[in-house]
């Protein structure tokens, strides 16, 4: 009975708080080792001046019917019944100019000029982001922990990658340094991913920044890998142009931190034995077109064929007769585009969604996905995440 009033009451605060902020709603899968959860959050996050604040009641189980019901996060070493320990903080953030910080749902991470860390990210995880700005320098790192209970204030690790980045002005020349370290990775290959870091200058001349990028991967095994890029990106509103040469010696592997790496990090043949020395050229363009939808598209390639296929886009139609309108999101990678005249083949990994805006952020919709040579569906409800 005591739950039941302890519950009852979360949820008026929750209503009522729901009344001058954002409301946060969620329903998704979350794998953790070989386990799958079903995992449920809502709560209000709100932003009043340099300060925002998210709270959430997180509740999961195992199986829908006969599984255990748990309150927290899925992660906690001791799973919890007890309501209290679903309360959460997922998002909190301050900003006062020279120093900021930002706790909450991963963003995308791309640093210098795409050539290493490209647009990595991990959905469904929180993550710590903060930062220094001294004029025209800025020093930021990103610490992937998170809470799992605030009630006991325990924390996990959320992801193995740390990076870290410091952009400045060097004479005419925008200048970043940057890095990763791998910690406590999942990886089952003998060889992971130890560092990697690059620098890059850059310079904007009539809107398209020309510039150059070099980068080095260390890899446990002692192997170490050198790339450099050197080309042309500029951002013309509704059009985004990336290109020009790059070359790597063995052990290095261009975009390696990208949308794919957390899938790739977790292959048994990942190591820097597969990645050869290679002369070639990256194409990169994108389309944004607000609020319709945007899209991308990149081709990285060799001058000996061998060339890999990248993309997503999201197209959002707009509400038509008392409806809420509808999302289309895709998503492409595939290493042999093309390859015997097929467009999708037994190396591609592609998905469509179909999206119904709920309300807010919360969505119900079907997946697509390309899995042994044809397209399985499956539905789900929840944020974009989920995509």
């Amino acid at each position: 009975m005591g739950k039941v009033k302890v519950f009852v009451l979360i949820s008026i605060l929750f209503v009522a708080v729901y009344g001058f902020s954002d409301f946060y709603l969620n329903v998704g899968t979350l794998q953790i080792g070989n386990e799958n959860y079903m995992v449920y959050e809502f709560g209000p996050e709100f932003t009043v001046g340099p300060l925002t604040l998210g709270i959430t009641l997180t509740t999961y189980a195992t199986d829908l019917t006969t599984g255990n019901f748990y309150f927290g996060y899925p992660g906690a070493q001791q799973p919890s019944t007890n309501i209290v320990d679903g309360i959460n903080i997922t998002a909190l953030g301050l900003d006062l100019g020279s120093f900021w910080f930002r706790y909450g749902r991963m963003r995308p991470i791309t640093y210098g000029m795409g050539f290493v860390f490209n647009g990595y990210v991990v959905p469904d995880i929180r993550v710590l982001d903060l930062g220094v700005r001294f004029g025209e320098t800025n020093l930021s790192v990103h610490i992937p922990y998170q809470i799992a209970q605030l009630s006991n204030f325990t924390t996990l690790q959320s992801d193995s990658l740390y990076t870290g980045m410091l952009s400045s002005k060097l004479l005419m020349f925008d200048l970043s340094v940057f890095g990763g370290v791998e910690i406590g990775s999942e990886s089952p290959s003998a060889t992971p991913l130890q560092y990697a870091a690059g620098v890059s200058l850059t310079k904007e001349i009539f809107g398209i920044s020309l510039g150059a990028e070099a980068d080095i991967q260390y890899w446990k095994d002692g192997t170490i890998g050198y790339g450099a890029f050197a080309g042309a990106y500029g951002n013309f509103g509704v059009l985004q142009l990336v290109a020009g040469p790059y070359m790597t010696t063995d052990g290095f592997s261009p975009w390696l931190i990208g949308r794919n790496y957390r899938t790739l990090r977790l292959s048994n043949d990942f190591g820097p034995e597969t990645y050869k020395a290679e002369l070639g050229y990256i194409v990169s363009l994108g389309f944004t077109l607000s609020p319709y939808g945007k899209a991308s598209a990149s081709l990285k390639g060799n001058f000996e064929g061998k060339m890999t296929l990248s993309g997503e886009g999201v197209v959002n139609i707009p509400a038509i007769g008392g409806t809420n309108g509808l999302v289309l999101y895709g998503y492409l990678y595939d290493e042999t585009p093309f390859e015997d005249g097929q467009f999708f083949d037994p190396n591609t990994q592609a998905r469509l969604t179909i999206a119904y805006p709920v309300f807010g952020s919360f969505y119900a919709g079907v997946k697509y996905i390309w899995e042994n040579q044809e397209w399985k569906q499956t539905a789900f409800v929840g944020g974009s995440a989920n995509f």
